[in-house]
């Protein structure tokens, strides 16, 4: 078990940013080779006229305008609005909307349901401290348009930035108006963020 509810904290925001970063990892890993394959059939040539096919090693073939474009347009579909915007935009009605809903169903349709048991029902869930690793996923992504082309890498910080502006806003009204109580003893959660 866990000493304090801080060390359980930190146990799960390292394994939710390593279990979110393995799954980026195969997802790029997989779009490379598939954006690849579709190249080399496609006959995709280098600047110099020389087939994909022909190009010998992966490093000349990564570096390829063509991988370099498709891999950085696949990058930033991948970070915006599919990571960046799009679970953040339903978060409020899973983990707010959605519980409070069926709680006030089960009250509403049980009448032996009163009092405490009635308000624990229809309680918003608590907050946890795994904000910290969306941000941290957030961050990785928008660092690895940095290996491509610079075409998107504005675009990208631009939409990070807003996405987190409407994330900060959505948490503090989350921490302020619909979570009972919050109590965070330690540093641990922040300091081992910082520290990934």
């Amino acid at each position: 078990g866990f000493r304090s509810s801080d060390s359980k904290a930190v146990c799960y925001m390292i394994l939710f940013t390593v279990a979110c970063l393995w799954n980026v990892l195969v997802d790029m890993v997989t779009t490379y080779y598939v954006a690849e394959q579709i190249m080399m059939e496609l006959g995709f040539r280098t600047y110099n006229g020389k087939l994909l096919d022909d190009v010998p090693t992966f490093t000349e073939r990564f570096e390829t305008y063509a991988m370099q474009r498709t891999l950085a347009e696949n990058t930033y579909s991948y970070a915006f609005p599919s990571t960046f915007l799009i679970p953040f935009l339903l978060e409020p009605m899973a983990t707010v909307l959605g519980p409070l809903m069926f709680g006030v169903w089960v009250v509403g349709s049980h009448p032996e349901i009163k009092g405490r048991e009635a308000e624990n029902w229809v309680a918003a869930i608590p907050i946890d401290l795994g904000r910290y690793a969306d941000i941290l996923l957030n961050m990785v992504l928008a660092i690895l348009i940095f290996y491509f082309p610079g075409g998107y890498t504005h675009t990208l910080f631009i939409a990070l930035g807003l996405c987190h502006l409407y994330i900060y806003a959505m948490d503090q009204y989350k921490v302020l108006r619909s979570v009972p109580s919050i109590t965070v003893a330690t540093m641990q959660v922040d300091w081992w963020a910082q520290a990934m």
